[in-house]
């Protein structure tokens, strides 16, 4: 009897743990969204909300912000993901939908109610957002998206100045669906040092981490394709500055992040001449120390490059080199400096410096910190020196 019982019992666990596929779909009954766009809703718009997570008009909040979302999905069977794709276009493969809400959950449950299938989130590429939305905050939109598990960390959110919608509809003649001509954008952005990797996942981290902020690529619509318009970065949740595609080489030259995917114009100090120089190797070590009670920081950037192009003149000596080197170097530590000081009194500390010092010196942190509140006020006047050394180490087929 006892052994039938221990039986009965083994088997009822294993019912409980192999319990199998208890929430699946397929693939014919999942409503596949590929890219989200974020806009907030202008006055005069026709706005149509069904009463689904709220009756009409009683949705509780003191500022209501109605939010306009562009989903795109997939259109089964019609998305090639091997060579070939015939005269497949983009309005064959995919499904452009608005909807309305007052928060992002709210907008999934009024768009749900028009499809059949069940909203999934497990193949988004992307998300835009409207820099009216990233100036008022990303926090309500971050809280959704980190909430649900089907989200990929490894997608992508970009910032657009205009309306978000704008970049959804960029298809190119050689792609078919838009959301993996932009998503393959940013990915190949990156592989080219044009830009960070900063995915979905990465960006959570920067927001969530204390004494980092978080930055977030700028994109811009140019008809059936997007601009990679440099970075957006952050004040905690807020949207405060942007980045040129030259501020963008310039901070991930303080990162240290290679490839440099960014060319620099160079004018010798004899002023005889313009140069193209292009960094193919970066070096940075970002040093914290405490001195006389207060943090001091110092960025040291080593750079190695080559000269791309030479115009108005033809010289290419030893000496030349050596003043274009010198050019480099001081036109480096302005520009990186001049940036710095912009990213201080806009208190965003997107190179993580105040983490450094709560890493190093947790005593000094604990004693006169505390709070990123507290950080901040000191980030704005801290004492940040930067260097830079160029080095030239090829100039191409002719030497002069």
């Amino acid at each position: 009897m006892k052994r039938f019982q221990l039986k009965f019992a083994f088997v009822l666990i294993a019912v409980f743990l192999l319990s199998g596929c208890w929430d699946r779909y397929e693939l014919e009954e999942r409503a596949n969204i590929l890219a989200l766009s974020i806009d907030i809703a202008e006055e005069g718009e026709d706005i149509e909300m069904p009463e689904v997570t709220h009756s009409k008009g009683e949705f509780p909040a003191e500022e209501k912000i109605i939010y306009k979302v562009a989903a795109q999905l997939a259109v089964p069977g019609k998305i090639m993901l091997g060579p070939g794709g015939g005269d497949t276009n983009s309005a064959e493969t995919d499904w452009l939908l608005v909807t309305y809400g007052y928060s992002m959950k709210d907008v999934l449950s009024n768009l749900q109610q028009e499809l059949a299938e069940k909203i999934y989130l497990g193949h988004i590429q992307l998300i835009v957002v409207s820099d009216k939305i990233a100036k008022k905050g990303l926090e309500d939109i971050m809280d959704f998206l980190k909430r649900d598990y089907e989200v990929r960390r490894t997608a992508w959110i970009m910032i657009t100045e205009g309306e978000a919608q704008e970049i959804l509809n960029a298809t190119p003649p050689v792609q078919t669906v838009p959301s993996l001509y932009l998503s393959g954008t940013l990915k190949d952005a990156v592989m080219f040092g044009k830009l960070p990797k900063e995915y979905l996942g990465k960006v959570w981290i920067d927001f969530s981490d204390v004494g980092v902020d978080a930055i977030i690529p700028l994109v811009k619509p140019m008809g059936d394709h997007i601009l990679v318009d440099g970075l957006v970065y952050f004040k905690d949740y807020q949207m405060v500055g942007t980045l040129t595609p030259t501020e963008t080489g310039a901070i991930l030259a303080m990162q240290g992040i290679n490839p440099a995917g960014y060319s620099n114009v160079i004018v010798p100090g004899d002023k005889k001449g313009v140069y193209l120089v292009k960094p193919f190797k970066r070096i940075s070590k970002i040093s914290v120390e405490i001195q006389d009670g207060k943090p001091k920081v110092l960025i040291d950037v080593k750079i190695e490059g080559f000269v791309e192009e030479q115009l108005y003149t033809n010289d290419l000596s030893k000496e030349k080199l050596q003043e274009l080197e010198k050019s480099a170097s001081e036109l480096g530590e302005k520009a990186l400096s001049s940036l710095m000081k912009r990213l201080q009194q806009d208190e965003s500390d997107i190179l993580g410096i105040g983490a450094r010092v709560r890493a190093f010196y947790p005593k000094y942190w604990n004693e006169n910190v505390k709070t990123e509140d507290d950080w901040r006020e000191i980030y704005k006047d801290l004492d940040i020196q930067i260097k830079m050394d160029y080095k030239i180490l090829r100039v191409g087929m002719e030497w002069k």
